[in-house]
């Protein structure tokens, strides 16, 4: 079992340079605070950014930086969408966006990946 399985994380749709995938959370995901944790947001992030930059070659994270914009209620519907905006031979930049079930942005990050296959 991989860890987007753990999560209970769906990908909904892929193409060259572009992955969307969800979350269903539940209580498992939550805070002291009674919302969704931020770990489970980046992790959501970071199993998106896995997908794209690993689409075209086998890469590693260098460097993800995470904006949290708004509170996530429980058991509401998470929606990440990555975007490779700079492909690189060894590195490469992407662009990540999660939203809530009503459209509204709940993160920004930005991600760089490496490959020594380039």
């Amino acid at each position: 079992m991989s860890f987007r399985d753990v999560l209970g994380v769906v990908t909904d749709e892929e193409r060259d340079g572009y992955v969307r995938m969800s979350l269903k959370t539940n209580e498992s995901h939550g805070n002291i605070h009674g919302t969704v944790h931020g770990a489970v947001i980046f992790a959501l992030v970071d199993t998106a950014f896995e997908e794209v930059s690993n689409q075209k070659r086998r890469a590693v994270a260098l460097n993800v930086n995470i904006t949290f914009r708004r509170p996530v209620t429980i058991g509401d519907t998470l929606t990440v969408e990555a975007i490779e905006e700079s492909p690189g031979k060894i590195t490469s930049l992407y662009h990540i966006v999660v939203r809530d079930s009503k459209g509204l942005i709940v993160a920004v990050a930005s991600a760089l990946s490496y490959s020594r296959e380039g």
